[in-house]
Formats: structure tokens, sequence, C-alpha cells
């Protein structure tokens, strides 16, 4: 027996999803067995619901979601059985799935003879004796001589074939040698580098294991002496295209995202927004400027605004190691990129990112922090009595355009309006959203100059 799924809007409308598992959930965590897309559907928590069989029938459960799940437009509470064409929609305005169940290969010339009655009456050959027998065997030498020269010359032409064979295939055979001998030596020198590379960041460490395990095995494929000079050529190719991709994992590796964290984590903290209809949504931003009590908090446009343009009945940023929600003002949102500014006020100030730089290259290692998916973090739903608490992640620069910088980053999906920072520990964008296609290894964010424009245009400075 077999569960589907179909998406009747939200990003992935038209979308069917087979459930064959006992327990499968529901949410835009990568992990979810049905994934909504982290960006775009907001109102999904990261692990919303549960979708389950139970006694033959399919049962549906929400697991504590920020905006709740509702079953043929009633929201639920507990488990529910459910039945085909049901309705399930997470969050009161949010995305809808439709339920269905299914059940379920050179001769002598004879010229004396013997009188007629010599022995047996038969003829038979005089070999003449004296000078004429030299002067024959002289004449048959020198007809043979030429024969026998050309016998030698295509015995010895023979023979430097062999060994001109033998010679090229020696040849050949050491350039084969020499070849596997330097394709070995750069993949130990891979090999170690990523043995050696170390990371703060949960999935970054994943990354460099994959990446270890994946030279190792092409190690072996070259080491094969079986391989013919085509299989090497193949696998050079594959050697390179392979350290190209590792590199820019090791260049994440060599930023020290802990001691960029240490310096402004302080400055980040949660964005809140609930709408006038009821639904929320958590997001990341940081200070850049403090005057007194009140500070100045950049964050990504769609997490405080809604599609229909609306603004939030409340707003709030709770800042890590915190647990206390101030309360905050949305000042303005850019025209032309995904940027708003707030500010909110708390005594005695707080913290600020450590500067903002617009210089960045194709293939600088970068840092993220933020809070990926709100409250759906370990010990998340537990905030008030611990606080928030930001997580840093690490990438590389994968290219640049005027008006957004593209990552490769390593756990960084669902982390809008997060700081970019470089190795200096300086803002050079922020994080506004993601390729669903790679499950958040690749975000985008808006370059700094944005926030500079969007800061002069509502304080008058830079």
């Amino acid at each position: 027996m077999y569960a589907e799924l179909r998406h009747l809007d939200g990003a992935c409308a038209g979308q069917t999803r087979i459930v064959r598992k006992e327990f499968a959930t529901i949410g835009r965590h990568p992990s979810a067995d049905v994934q909504f897309d982290p960006e775009r559907d907001l109102e999904v928590s990261g692990r919303h619901a549960a979708l389950f069989l139970e006694g033959g029938a399919w049962v549906l459960r929400d697991l504590g979601s920020s905006n709740g799940t509702w079953l043929n437009g009633v929201r639920i509470k507990g488990d529910r059985q459910l039945a085909p064409n049901d309705v399930i929609r997470f969050g009161a305005q949010g995305p809808r799935l439709v339920f269905a169940a299914h059940a379920d290969a050179p001769t002598i010339p004879d010229t004396r003879k013997e009188p007629a009655g010599g022995p047996e009456g038969k003829a038979r050959v005089i070999i003449p004796e004296g000078s004429t027998t030299q002067r024959i065997r002289v004449a048959a030498d020198r007809h043979a001589a030429p024969w026998r020269r050309a016998t030698f010359v295509l015995a010895v032409l023979a023979v430097l074939g062999v060994l001109g064979v033998a010679w090229v295939t020696g040849r050949r055979s050491r350039a084969l040698e020499a070849e596997r001998a330097a394709l070995l030596a750069r993949s130990d020198s891979l090999i170690e580098r990523l043995a050696s590379a170390t990371s703060s960041v949960t999935a970054l460490q994943d990354a460099l294991r994959q990446a270890e395990q994946e030279t190792q095995r092409l190690r072996a494929a070259i080491a094969r002496k079986s391989s013919s000079p085509a299989r090497l050529d193949s696998l050079a190719r594959a050697l390179a295209q392979s350290t190209r991709r590792h590199e820019t994992v090791l260049r994440a590796a060599s930023l020290d995202a802990a001691a960029i964290a240490r310096g402004n984590r302080d400055a980040v903290g949660m964005v809140l927004s609930e709408f006038p209809d009821g639904h929320r949504v958590a997001g990341t931003g940081f200070a850049v400027r403090v005057r007194g009590d009140t500070a100045w908090i950049v964050t990504s446009r769609h997490l405080v605004t809604a599609p229909n343009g609306a603004r939030p009945a409340r707003l709030g940023v709770i800042f890590n190691g915190s647990n206390q929600n101030f309360r905050a003002l949305l000042l303005a949102v850019a025209d032309s990129a995904d940027l708003a500014l707030l500010t909110v006020r708390v005594r005695g100030g707080v913290p600020v990112v450590h500067g903002l730089a617009a210089a960045s290259q194709v293939g600088d290692p970068v840092a993220v922090l933020g809070f990926p998916y709100g409250f759906d973090f370990p010990g998340g739903s537990d905030w008030r009595r611990t606080g928030v608490s930001v997580s840093s992640f690490a990438g590389s620069v994968r290219a640049i355009r005027d008006d957004a910088i593209e990552v490769d980053a390593y756990g960084a999906g669902g982390s809008s309006g997060s700081p970019l920072f470089n190795s200096a520990g300086e803002v050079i964008g922020v994080v506004y959203g993601g390729d669903p296609r790679t499950g958040g290894r690749v975000v985008y964010a808006v370059p700094v100059q944005a926030v500079e424009r969007l800061f002069k245009k509502v304080t008058g400075d830079q």
C-alpha cells in the first residue's frame, strides 16, 4: 500500500509525491520525505507534519508546526485518519496537498645415361668431375648469391622490425607508467589535503569526507595496471574535474568560520513577522549601525512583506543568545533588491557587524551566520528558556553579477536575511534565496552595495 500526495499550489504546484514508507515527514527541511521549497513555501515549517500507516489506514499528525496543519479547512489537533481526496493545508494560507491511497528482468638436367643394360635398366644422373664440375658449382653459387643476400637483408629487416616494435612498445609503456605515476602523485596530494582539512561546519565536514572518498576511488582506478591509454586519459580528465570541484570545498574549509562567528554573532538576530491574516514568518537579520539605544537591522524584504505587499501586524527581533523578543519597526524596503531596513530599540544598544566590504572575487571563501528554518533547529522550541542560537556555514563565491552573488554553500539553505562574510569578517552580501534544484547547496546574496544604497536613502548618509 502506498500514498499519493499532489501539490495543488505553492512553489511545487503540479508535482506529485509517492510515499511508500510507513512513517514519512513533511516540511521544508532537506531531510523531509515530502519536501516543500525552503525559500518560497515559508508558511511550512522545517518539519511540519507526518503521514503514517496505522491499522491499514493512513493517518496525518501535526509535528508542532508554527502555522498549524489543516484538513479539509479545519485545523487538526492530534491524529486524523485520511480519506481519498482529502485536502491538507500547511498554515492557514499556506500550500495544499491532495491525498490518495493505492493498494499494491633448381634441378640439374640429365645429360649422360648408362647403357640400356645398366642396373635395373633405368637412367640416372651423372655428376661431372674435375674442372667442369667446379665451373657448374661456381655458376650455381653466382646465380644463388642475390637470393642469399636478399634473404639475409629480409632477415635483418625482420629483426630490426621486431626490435623497433619492441622499442616503440617499451617507450609507450614507459610513457604510460610515467603518466600513471604523475596522476597517482596528484591524487595522493589531493587526498592528503582533503584529509588534513578541518571545519567547524558539520555540512562542510561531510563534504570534505565525501570528496576524500571520491578521490580514493578515482586513485584506485588509476592504479590498475590493466588500464589502457584511452582509459588513463579518461581518468586524467576525471581527476582534473574532481580537483577543480574539490578546490571549492578546500577553500571553504580554509576559512575560520568559528572566528568570524565569534566576532559577529551577537549582531545577528532572528526576525519574526506576523501578518494580519495570522501567518508567521521567521528569518534572519543583522545590525549594521547603532546610535544610543537605536539599532538599524538589515534583512530580506520577503521576510517582512507579504506577496500582496501587506506589512506585518507585529514585527520583532530576538538577538543571538537572548530570549527577549524586541519590538521592531519597518523603515523601508528596496525597490529592486530583496532588502529591508528595520529599527529596534535596546537599552544600551546592541553589537554591530565588523563592517561592510564591497570587494569579492570568484573562488573567495565566505561564511554565513543565520537561523535557517526559523525555530526549526535543535532546541528551538525551548527558546524562551535557553534563548536562540545562531548557526554558521561556510562556502565559496561561485559567480558574481551586478545584482547577485552566487555562493557554493554547505548547509545554508533557508538562511534568508543572513549576512555573507568574507575572510576578514566583513559583510559582502545578504542571503535572499537559493537554487531549489541543489537542495540548498547553491544560495544567492544581494551585494552589499545595495545595502549601502538603501541605508543612504533612509538615513541620508553612508
